[in-house]
């Protein structure tokens, strides 16, 4: 397979025949002739940013409509720590992310996860980095919650838990259904969207470093809603971390493993005593 850059074929080939490039295979006058192929690039992103805005939107709609649906049912009375209503409003909005990325992938890329964005099944290699870098970033975003905490309640009190991750869920079944969304739902699902979807669109249209910024604004802000508006303070130096792996190795799964890494973390901390 030969890369298209949206303007020539490149030299760039994946497949049994590379390093032996053939010579250009359409030449446009004002390029430079390709010679010497070069290694292909790591996660180079399609096109998919509105893509990706209207999944987002779909989701939140889906996401209402279930609270308006939970409200009705309760005649007006929402238990945001009920474990179904947490599965099935984060589900649906998850509804909205997962088509964006497929539909983006049908319509501008190969219709394969695996070759658009990265997806694979995690490697052995891919822990000790994942882990790592999941240890690093929730140490900042650690600190800067425990400051905030004692600046505005002089001590950390039982109301703490819920600016940690958002909530604070009631009874085994409550926690249970917490804890599978935090730790293997929302690496799987916000690495494949923010990182595999929107952070290669703005690789292809302004280049890795840039994209890695504006991808972790927008991952950050995303969160208010659900974490308050304390998350974009605390997930920004995550979002970094997370967008650096997606670049350095050219795969979701090492993001994925950080990611659930942090918010295993984090659930820690909300189980911890004073903390919950």
């Amino acid at each position: 397979m030969r890369w298209w850059d949206g303007y020539r074929w490149t030299a760039y080939l994946h497949g049994p025949y590379w390093p032996q490039v053939p010579p250009p295979l359409y030449p446009y006058p004002g390029y430079p002739p390709l010679a010497a192929a070069e290694p292909p690039p790591k996660g180079p992103g399609i096109k998919g940013g509105g893509i990706a805005a209207l999944g987002a939107g779909v989701g939140v709609v889906l996401s209402i409509l279930v609270t308006i649906g939970f409200a009705v049912d309760t005649h007006g009375t929402i238990d945001s720590r009920n474990p179904w209503f947490l599965l099935v409003t984060q589900l649906a909005l998850w509804v909205g992310f997962v088509g964006a990325v497929v539909v983006a992938s049908r319509r501008n890329g190969t219709g394969s996860l695996a070759a658009d964005f990265g997806l694979a099944w995690p490697r052995w290699r891919d822990v000790p980095p994942g882990v790592a870098a999941g240890v690093i970033a929730r140490t900042p975003a650690t600190v800067i919650l425990i400051l905030v905490l004692l600046v505005e309640h002089g001590t950390l009190s039982s109301n703490s838990g819920r600016q940690i991750t958002g909530i604070t869920p009631e009874g085994t079944a409550g926690w249970v259904v917490y804890a599978l969304l935090l730790v293997v739902g929302a690496p799987v699902i916000e690495e494949l969207f923010f990182r595999g979807l929107i952070q290669g669109a703005f690789t292809r249209r302004v280049g890795p470093v840039p994209a890695i910024f504006v991808t972790a604004v927008i991952f950050s802000f995303a969160h208010v809603l659900n974490e308050g508006v304390l998350a974009p303070l605390i997930l920004f130096p995550a979002a970094i971390v997370l967008g650096y792996l997606r670049h350095r190795y050219g795969r979701l799964s090492p993001g994925m493993i950080a990611h659930s890494t942090f918010n295993a973390i984090a659930l820690g901390l909300l189980l911890t005593p004073g903390l919950h």
